[in-house]
């Protein structure tokens, strides 16, 4: 998964106060720099952003003529073809100094289908950090999404705190288990005749399958061009796919084989890219097929978004055998990743006034700091048969909740729960919070299964 790079470092001993540091880097920019503009790059700026890709991602990369022609060909490749990726430049004084990509997704939203823009690869020049151009390049990809309909702006974060500052909360939580390949469901005999080894001319038919299932999951993304392009090209995963009577692919697993040890080629691992499944039964099925494999894989690590997923394992203790004090046995390790921002509140609530909701009336404040406006805002929203929305100016409230900016796209895509976020401190309210809790509790929370 790629990370998001910053240029303003935050200390861990000291808090700074973000809003005059960022008066501080406007300061600093007005002397150091006569002209800055961000614009779409061109393929004639392609050997600079190389430059600073090369540079920003280290870990990964290597600095011969092999790695940067192979990093030449594809931004080549995406600055010629690619419609819902968008690479652009900040420029100073006509010198590339900082980059990033905004990808226009197509979010699931409650169950429909919505714009949402993405930031992804954010870099700065190793020589031009800490002049405030990671802050205007998220200020220009805030105006992006705006422009372009999203409702959300998403981005994967390098340090949470960092976005944080900026009015960024966290979606849905992903949870990593490592466990004995034997412990996974035992695949039910009637449902074998269903499984089948995928073949890469069946990639299409698999992406097909993977666009309907988030077309039904809130918080899903359907998978963008440079995404589809990788997993094409990736001859090392392979897919077991689930078909029904009449052929159709309901869900697949995508997995590689890893070595779990340098002295024996026996010991291997399964590393699940993806669990795509119409519904239970077609997920245990595909969880029997990987318990198929144990004679080749000891062990299996899978990843998801559901939080009770060890309620289909027999035996969810996983491979590291930790135990906890007070009889607690780790099952899984737990990590946030995808933060969100709500683009504009009032038209959030409106495109979404499809959203169901539970009978009751409610008049419900929201009150928060807009970090990147540096101003207070207010907003009502009304409840009533079963839907919400803006409520009239003036309108009385019958609770009032007081969070940050972030903490409010969390609550109102159902990232967390109004009461627990109280009960811990994290927001305040008076009024009819519990009440507002039960209409604000979604029954999925978003996870992103998207490498973006």
């Amino acid at each position: 998964m790629i990370e998001l790079r910053e240029d303003v470092c935050y200390s861990e001993k000291e808090e700074i106060q973000y809003h005059t540091a960022e008066r501080c880097v406007s300061m600093s920019m007005e002397k150091t720099c006569q002209k800055r503009e961000i614009r779409p790059l061109a393929e004639a700026d392609l050997e600079v952003y190389l430059d600073i890709y090369l540079n920003s991602y280290p870990a990964y990369k290597q600095l011969d003529a092999e790695c940067r022609e192979h990093y030449r060909k594809k931004h080549r490749l995406e600055l010629r073809e690619d419609r819902q990726v968008k690479t652009v430049g900040l420029f100073e004084d006509g010198v590339l100094i900082a980059t990033m990509k905004l990808i226009m997704f197509s979010m699931n939203y409650f169950g429909r289908m919505q714009p949402a823009c993405g930031l992804m690869a954010l870099e700065v020049h190793p020589l031009h950090k800490k002049q405030g151009a990671a802050l205007e390049m998220v200020r220009y990809f805030e105006d992006y999404a705006r422009e372009n309909g999203a409702l959300l702006t998403l981005l994967l974060p390098f340090r949470i705190g960092f976005y944080r500052r900026m009015g960024y909360g966290f979606a849905g939580k992903l949870y990593e288990y490592r466990l004995p390949t034997a412990v996974l469901p035992a695949p039910e005999r009637e449902t074998r005749k269903h499984l089948r080894l995928m073949q890469p001319e069946d990639f299409d038919e698999a992406l097909a399958c993977y666009n309907r299932f988030a077309a039904k999951n809130h918080g899903m993304v359907e998978k963008h061009e440079e995404e589809i392009r990788g997993a094409r090209g990736d001859i090392q995963v392979r897919r077991i796919g689930y078909y029904d009577d009449g052929g159709m692919l309901l869900g697949y697993a995508a997995f590689r084989f890893e070595s779990a040890s340098e002295t024996n080629y026996t010991q291997n691992r399964l590393s699940v890219e993806e669990l795509v499944y119409e519904n239970g039964a077609v997920l245990r099925a595909l969880l029997g097929a990987l318990k198929l494999q144990e004679d080749l894989a000891q062990t299996v690590v899978l990843r998801t978004g559901e939080e009770d997923f060890h309620h289909l394992l027999h035996d969810p203790q996983d491979v590291s055998k930790r135990y906890i004090d007070f009889g607690f046995l780790q099952t899984n390790v737990s990590a946030v990743g995808t933060m969100f921002k709500i683009v504009d509140v009032r038209d959030f609530v409106e495109k979404t006034a499809y959203r169901p909701f539970p009978a009751g009336r409610l008049a419900a404040e929201f009150r928060y700091y807009d970090e990147m406006g540096h101003r207070d805002e207010c907003i009502c929203i009304r409840f009533a048969d079963g839907c919400w929305a803006i409520a009239k100016d003036g309108a009385a409230a019958d609770v009032t909740v007081t969070c940050g900016q972030g903490d409010l796209a969390s609550l109102l895509m159902g990232s967390c729960e109004l009461e627990g976020m109280i009960r811990l401190g994290a927001v305040s309210a008076y009024g009819k919070a519990q009440e507002l809790s039960r209409l604000l509790h979604c029954s999925q929370k978003p996870w992103l299964n998207s490498d973006y």
